[in-house]
């Protein structure tokens, strides 16, 4: 008697836990079964083109690359990565006619520092059959924090693997992201005149027009040379990544977007101080037979931006084809 008395009271902790593990499932599943309900009425009411792209990542701007970059389904030889720096200032029907291909995908987006440029390199890298690299840059690029990004959920994706994407995407469900981006997805695809524009090219470019703009007073104004706030280790990651070109034989252009010539004409003499220690970094940091082109030397007339540092169409138009002008220079020399 008091052996089975023992045995019962050994038993229960487990009776409890199963109870409680038995719940705990039934729980999840049941919410994995909501879920599924949300989403398929998102989708049957707003329908899947109009969804926002998958949350790979913090920056909604990315996420929507890598979506562009689904559909478009390009396998390219030339690469451009980078911030907004990159995509929207590099034109690419000027880089098809400088480098003779067709071959080529702007895979910038909003806010990226050289980390993840490096990151995001390496995995393209290993998707395509890539030959030249091009970065464009500027001080800005090298004060950014890192973002979460979830590089293997990206990697599946684009090589359309459906059971590690779906088991990705239970991992990274977040419904407050998605019900938050559906109006915001449909209002940077389609808003033309404005900053947060994320209408691509066929190539990933996003062209921000200059006619009937909406320039913000305070971005035409505003950029950042103080010089205490750029990361160290950007210029480490910059190096690792002329070292992976170089390692792996790929030609590599980096171009200095520049500043609007009213807004440098007032950089105070620290100002100008920073911005030309950072350029001399960057130099003294590539490897030889990599192309750097420093298009502040040259002047830009505000005609050609839409705030202190973003060209409009005509301008990135413009850049685009003196930065090939200055790599030719280079080349022959």
């Amino acid at each position: 008697m008091v052996w089975w008395q023992g045995t019962r009271v050994y038993l229960l902790p487990i009776l409890i836990m199963k109870s409680f593990l038995k719940k705990l499932v039934g729980f999840l599943f049941f919410a994995f079964v909501i879920s599924c309900v949300l989403i398929a009425s998102i989708i049957a009411y707003y329908g899947t083109q109009n969804l926002p792209a998958l949350n790979f990542t913090d920056s909604y701007s990315f996420n929507e690359k890598v979506l562009f970059l689904k559909k478009q389904n390009l396998n390219p030889q030339v690469i451009s990565i980078g911030s907004s720096m990159t995509l929207n200032n590099l034109h690419s029907e000027t880089v098809l006619t400088e480098l003779q291909t067709n071959s080529f995908a702007n895979t910038a987006s909003w806010g990226m520092n050289l980390q993840e440029d490096y990151r995001l390199l390496k995995l393209f890298d290993e998707l395509y059959d890539l030959k030249k690299v091009i970065i464009v840059s500027n001080v800005i690029d090298y004060t950014q924090i890192s973002k979460r990004i979830d590089f293997d959920f990206i990697r599946h994706y684009l090589l359309h693997d459906p059971t590690y994407t779906a088991l990705s995407l239970v991992k990274n469900l977040d419904l407050k992201y998605y019900g938050k981006n559906i109006k915001y997805a449909q209002y940077v695809r389609n808003s033309t005149n404005e900053y947060e524009y994320l209408g691509y090219d066929p190539y990933g470019m996003v062209q921000l027009k200059g006619e009937n703009f909406n320039i913000n007073e305070k971005r035409w104004s505003h950029y950042n040379l103080r010089g205490n706030n750029i990361r160290e280790q950007e210029y480490v990651y910059l190096d690792s990544i002329s070292i992976y070109c170089q390692q792996n034989s790929l030609e590599l252009y980096y171009f200095q977007s520049p500043y609007r010539d009213g807004l440098k004409s007032k950089f105070s003499a620290n100002e100008m101080n920073v911005l030309n220690a950072h350029i001399n970094r960057i130099q003294s940091t590539l490897k030889d037979n990599q192309y750097f082109v420093n298009s502040t030397k040259s002047s830009w007339n505000d005609s050609l931006f839409v705030d202190a540092m973003h060209f409009n169409e005509q301008g990135a138009k413009q850049f685009t084809k003196f930065c090939f002008d200055e790599a030719i220079q280079l080349k022959t020399k």
